[in-house]
């Protein structure tokens, strides 16, 4: 039992730990100007359609927003997503580590575009 409690936690604090090193990396290519956008990622429920077998019960989903700067075209959305499935070593770490889905929304919008991180490993 404290196996599993210890793992539990160990876990926790590496896709938090993730998620902080992307928004770190968003916010200081948003200040330097290279990127007229500032993104900020959390941890969601994600897509239940979208579960494998390491996916994390009710925190599947790797969600991106655009918090200010210019707002996201369906364009930019789909650049962003590309850019994350494009790597197949993120999306493997994304996976290993409980994530099933990559959501990307707008500023202000309460839906997105959903990508099946497993699915996105078989094609690449």
């Amino acid at each position: 039992m404290w196996n599993f409690i210890v793992t539990w936690f160990k876990d926790r604090n590496e896709r938090r730990q993730f998620v902080n090193e992307f928004n770190n990396a968003a916010k200081i290519a948003f200040v330097k100007g290279e990127t007229r956008i500032l993104l900020k990622a959390n941890i969601s429920s994600g897509n239940p359609n979208y579960k494998h077998a390491f996916s994390k019960w009710m925190a599947g989903g790797f969600r991106i927003i655009a918090e200010s700067g210019n707002v996201l075209t369906r364009e930019d959305v789909l650049n962003i997503g590309e850019i994350i499935i494009g790597n197949p070593m993120i999306v493997r770490q994304m996976i290993t580590m409980g994530w099933d889905t990559l959501e990307i929304h707008p500023s202000g919008m309460s839906k997105g575009l959903q990508w099946k991180l497993n699915q996105i490993i078989l094609i690449q």
